[in-house]
Order: C-alpha cells, then sequence, then structure tokens
C-alpha cells in the first residue's frame, strides 16, 4: 500500500490533511467543486489550475441553478478523469468509470440523494454553508481513500 501511495504522490498520513484543506478551500475562495479538485490534486503534487478551472462551471449543483448534482460530487468526477481519464480515441475507461461509480454510491450511501438543492434544503439557510463544508469534507476524504486503492495514473510525461 505505501508503494502505491507513493506512486500516486499521496504520501502517509496526508489524507486528514488533503480533506481539511478541501474544507478550508470551500467558502474561502473556492466553491465545492473547486475545493475538491484543489485539494486532491495539490495533496497529490499535481499541478491543479487547469482541472480547477474545469470545476468552475459546476459549483451550486451545475452554474449555482441548484437543480443538478452537488458540486462536491462533480468536483470528484473531475479529478477522476483528469487522473485516470482517456487521452486517445479507444482507450480503455474502465477504472474511471468503476471510481466515478464508486464514489457516487459513497454520496448516496451517506447523504441519499446527490441533487444540490435538495440537499441545501435538508439543510435549512442557517446551516447551510457548514454543511456543504462537511460534504466537502467527506467527498474529499472518500475520493482519496479511492485513488489510494486505485491504479496508479500516468504521470504527465507519460500520457
Amino acid at each position: 500500500m505505501e508503494e502505491k501511495r507513493a506512486e500516486q504522490g499521496i504520501e502517509q498520513g496526508m489524507e486528514q490533511e488533503i480533506c481539511d484543506r478541501a474544507g478550508e478551500y470551500f467558502g474561502n475562495g473556492y466553491h465545492c467543486a473547486e475545493a475538491v479538485v484543489a485539494a486532491v490534486l495539490a495533496g497529490m503534487g499535481q499541478e491543479a489550475s487547469m482541472a480547477i478551472a474545469h470545476a468552475t462551471a459546476f459549483g451550486g449543483g451545475f452554474g449555482k441553478t441548484y437543480e443538478e448534482t452537488c458540486g462536491a460530487l462533480s468536483g470528484a468526477m473531475i479529478v477522476i478523469g483528469h487522473l485516470h481519464g482517456r487521452r486517445e480515441l479507444g482507450d480503455n475507461w474502465e477504472v474511471p468509470a468503476e471510481l466515478a461509480a464508486a464514489i457516487r454510491q459513497m454520496f448516496m450511501d451517506r447523504f441519499d440523494t446527490t441533487h444540490c438543492r435538495s440537499l441545501r434544503e435538508a439543510f435549512g439557510d442557517e446551516a447551510q454553508m457548514d454543511q456543504c463544508r462537511n460534504i466537502v469534507r467527506h467527498v474529499t476524504c472518500d475520493l482519496v481513500a479511492l485513488l489510494e486503492i486505485s491504479p496508479r495514473p500516468l504521470r504527465v510525461s507519460e500520457r
């Protein structure tokens, strides 16, 4: 496990720091999707700016509509694609598909829905920011755990 962790850039003991960083990023300049992307990729020692840019439109249930998937979950999907996504037509996409299905199921098991507005309404106005920060942290922690056991992503130089 330590060898796989080192290959992916997640140093042992960094998991909690990555989760905490995501919580700090949320509401301090990054929205939900961006916070997950920024924290996980930075925690892996990866350049995150382009992936953060890709996450921007996903905040607030797709463009602050609150009508679609929670941005934190969307951010996790962006990280999965960034690390394991196809680079060429015809490349295999089993690994990112399995990781995406797993993180979605973990989210459903914990929150019973992926719908942004439903989550926000359940929290109420006063607790919404704190509860969304908790979602960002949980999704980040779950994603880091999944990435630690997934096959090693390609390094930029190998792509």
